[in-house]
């Protein structure tokens, strides 16, 4: 679970990242597309997730809210802790551990668990070990018989 977090961490850290150093390109890289605000990434995470799971009308609205909230907190832990790379990632775990226990208190289970099977696929995480509810009963049922 760590290290679905860490790369949680890593994506949203290269996302700030990218668009921290997307604004201080010269004036004459500046013909290319605007770097996206906070609100416009966390709409664009938030419609995707509302056509993907098919989210309701009140969902949609308070998953935008987690979103938006969890994309701040980074980027203040971004600036706060910029000389601090270990404090930047205890902190990035805290952010996308939280952000993930909103987001199940929303979702209906089979939305939850579509969203973490998604999550885990664009994650690169092996199929083996993605934490769908029929391989953790087999990964108990052979914990059991050890």
């Amino acid at each position: 679970m760590k290290k679905i977090a860490l790369a949680i961490l890593f994506t949203a850290a290269a996302t700030c990242t990218f668009a921290q150093t997307a604004q201080q390109k010269p004036a004459s890289q500046a013909t290319q597309a605007p770097a996206k605000t906070l609100e416009q990434r966390a709409e664009a995470i938030t419609a995707s997730m509302a056509k993907n799971l098919r989210l309701t009308p009140d969902q949609v609205k308070k998953v935008q809210a987690i979103n938006l909230e969890s994309m701040r907190n980074a980027e203040k832990v971004q600036k706060k802790y910029k000389a601090d790379p270990k404090q930047v990632v205890q902190q990035m775990d805290i952010i996308s551990q939280t952000r993930l226990s909103r987001i199940k208190d929303v979702l209906t289970q089979p939305q939850f668990e579509q969203y973490q099977q998604r999550r885990e696929e664009k994650m690169g995480v092996p199929r083996e070990v993605q934490s769908s509810p029929s391989a953790r009963q087999g990964a108990a049922a052979l914990q059991d018989q050890n």
